[in-house]
């Protein structure tokens, strides 16, 4: 039984780390992500091998999303632009199919993609 609890702890610390990094200095941001964290895994405590598996895989893809594809944004008081906190692991980072939007936001074909 401790092995199969091992794999989903890691995978616990694994996200916590992400979202630590991806929302430092956000209180709010921290809070929330934890406490969403924490509500999945105590959903899933209890699940057949199945469900586990199914549930394990898309901890690891929310881990690797977080960690890849999310950029904290904060607006700057002096301009009102924001600014962003952009690391090495987002630099080769891009979105299949993402377009300049008839919005005007500035996301581009083969350009990094933001998440604020």
């Amino acid at each position: 039984r401790i092995a199969r609890m091992r794999e989903p702890l890691a995978l616990y610390r694994a996200l916590l780390r992400a979202r630590a990094e991806a929302f430092a200095g956000d209180v709010r941001a921290l809070a929330a992500s934890r406490g969403e964290i924490r509500e999945k895994f105590e959903a899933s405590r209890d699940v057949d091998d199945a469900l586990a598996a199914q549930r394990m895989r898309e901890g690891r893809e929310a881990e690797e999303f977080i960690r890849l594809h999310v950029v904290q944004a904060v607006r700057d008081d002096v301009g009102g632009a924001f600014k962003m906190r952009v690391e090495p692991s987002h630099v080769d980072v891009t979105i299949e199919g993402a377009r300049e939007s008839e919005s005007g936001s500035g996301v581009r074909e083969g350009t990094q993609g933001v998440s604020a």
